[in-house]
């Protein structure tokens, strides 16, 4: 399942959980005069929000919450390239993309802050594309002569797949804050894949 998938899954579970509420069977709403006891459907009720239109929601929290598992491994592996990549180009790429990382890790953690929302890491050791596995980043410490090539495709990997869910999430979220750090992340990413095709 692709990040892009997880993202869209918890899109369409957090419709279904503000989908409004129908009387349960058996209830007199469905039910109508003595005789006969004629069925009927029960009304609908209007979508329920947790939270004021453009606040910060389960569908902003679901996107920071992947970010930050997300941002959380790509430093790891930026920090693997600023120490072992061989080309100077890659090598400042890294720099840059550790750089980036942690200052967007700043804000993702400062959104949650803002809506009072503990942290909770409930991507820990899944293995989607787009965030670097403790493995992936073993397998990369140990590369000898090939680890700009390794080191190269898991950064590509990792751009794409979250630029596609910063774009989407822009896209998607109401809170103006949130939507601003998901834009950014987007531009920001589309800028590091040119200096990374410039590199390799």
């Amino acid at each position: 399942m692709t990040v892009l998938r997880v993202l869209m899954v918890v899109l369409l579970a957090t419709g279904i959980a503000a989908c409004g509420r129908q009387a349960p069977a058996g209830s007199p709403a469905q039910h109508q005069g003595h005789q006969g006891n004629q069925v009927r459907p029960a009304p609908v009720a209007e979508p329920v929000r947790s939270v004021p239109a453009g606040g910060f929601g389960v569908t902003e929290q679901a996107f920071v919450e992947l970010s930050i598992a997300t941002d959380d491994q790509a430093v790891k592996l930026a920090d693997l390239g600023t120490t072992r990549a061989v080309d100077p180009t890659l090598r400042a790429l890294a720099g840059r993309l550790g750089t980036a990382r942690r200052a967007e890790l700043t804000e993702l953690h400062g959104l949650l802050d803002s809506a009072a929302v503990t942290y909770v890491n409930h991507h820990k050791g899944h293995d989607m594309p787009g965030m670097p596995t403790e493995t992936e980043l073993a397998d990369l410490t140990r590369a000898g002569t090939g680890f700009d090539k390794v080191f190269a495709g898991l950064v590509l990997a990792h751009l794409t797949e979250s630029a596609t869910v910063a774009e989407s999430a822009a896209r998607q979220v109401s809170h103006a804050a949130t939507k601003d750090v998901a834009t950014r992340m987007a531009r920001e990413r589309a800028a590091a894949l040119d200096r990374l095709g410039d590199a390799r």
